[in-house]
């Protein structure tokens, strides 16, 4: 596991890159429910960013069920990579009920502060 730091200013917490494997489940703008299997890319104390072959919604909200652990968390979308670029099949979350979820500890806050 890589652990980079956050960059200043941006983040309310340190990533790692860490890969889990995950289930989505959503429901689309027709109303109907869908689901993806995927995995995260990187994941910190408040979300996640994942792989994605969907489209997704800024604010739509999501079921993530680790497929590992079988934990289940409710998340938001808060960032969405843009076409044409490196992180265009990307999606970035945020808790909604925010628990210990990925099943690690994280880091200090000031762990790159030294």
């Amino acid at each position: 596991m890589v652990t980079t730091p956050p960059t200043s200013g941006q983040r309310r917490s340190s990533r790692l890159q860490f890969r889990c494997r995950v289930k989505i489940s959503a429901i689309d703008a027709e109303g109907n429910i869908f689901s993806e299997e995927t995995e995260t890319i990187s994941i910190s104390k408040f979300g996640a960013s994942l792989k994605t072959a969907r489209q997704y919604s800024m604010g739509q909200i999501l079921s993530v069920n680790t497929l590992d652990r079988d934990h289940t968390g409710h998340f938001q979308v808060v960032w969405m990579g843009q076409p044409g670029t490196p992180q265009a099949a990307q999606i970035g979350i945020e808790w909604l009920d925010a628990r210990s979820f990925w099943g690690i500890q994280f880091p200090p806050e000031d762990w790159g502060a030294r």
